[in-house]
Order: structure tokens, then sequence, then C-alpha cells
């Protein structure tokens, strides 16, 4: 058999997918470690090595990196909404938190609490109805 070139390292759950993409791709991708043979304790800090032949190397890396390209594409716009949400929770809770700081009697800190909770609460059930199939 040819010299094999490892090309990626993934994680135990992640070989099945890398191992099936390659080959729908008429490779011959070879594991070098047994996924099964991991414990619990070290199954998901322990990196799989993914080989192929020296002559199906430029492929396979192409292949990858494309794949690769991909899922950065398609996940992009997820973690621009989720950092958009993160500052916006992170805001509100400061403002909340210097609210609570100001206020000696408590008024305006459960004021400010109960427009935020409100706010919160319309905002999911308008992403609920929107989400609703329509009928």
């Amino acid at each position: 058999m040819a010299d094999l070139i490892t090309v990626y390292q993934a994680r135990p759950n992640e070989v099945a997918r890398i191992v099936g993409l390659l080959e729908s791709r008429h490779l011959h991708p070879v594991v070098g470690d047994d996924p099964e043979r991991m414990t619990s304790y070290r199954e998901q800090a322990h990196l799989i090595r993914i080989a192929v032949p020296a002559v199906e190397r430029d492929m396979a890396v192409g292949i990858l990196a494309e794949t690769e390209h991909r899922d950065v594409a398609r996940l992009s716009h997820l973690v621009n909404v989720t950092n958009r949400a993160v500052l916006f929770v992170v805001v509100a809770l400061a403002f909340v938190a210097v609210v609570g700081f100001l206020d000696a009697k408590g008024k305006w800190f459960a004021l400010t609490w109960i427009v935020l909770c409100l706010i919160a609460a319309i905002a999911l059930i308008r992403w609920a109805w929107a989400r609703k199939p329509e009928e």
C-alpha cells in the first residue's frame, strides 16, 4: 500500500462525517486511531488522525478546505446574531446593575426589572408567533 499522509485530525464524534466525505469523493481515507478505545475521560480531548495515500493528499486537502470554508460561511451569520444578542443582554444587565447601585429604596430597580421582563416576554411571544406555520 502507498505511504499514508495525515490530512486531518478530528474529534471522535466527527470521524465518521470526515471519512464519509472523503469516501464520497472516491478517496481512500484510513483512520489512524481507534475512536472506540478512548475512555470517556479523554474522548473529547483526543484527536483521531485521518490519513490518505500520498497520491490523494492534494485532493483530500482541497476537499477538506472547501468543506471547512462552507461551514464557516454557514455559521458566520449565526455567530453574528449570537454576538449581538449577548451584547444586548450584557448591556441590559449592566444598566440594571447601575440602577440597583444608585437606587437606595429599590423602586427604580424593581421598575427596571419589570420593564425588562415585559420586553423579553413580548420579544419571545413575537418570536414564537413568527415561527408558527401558517395554516
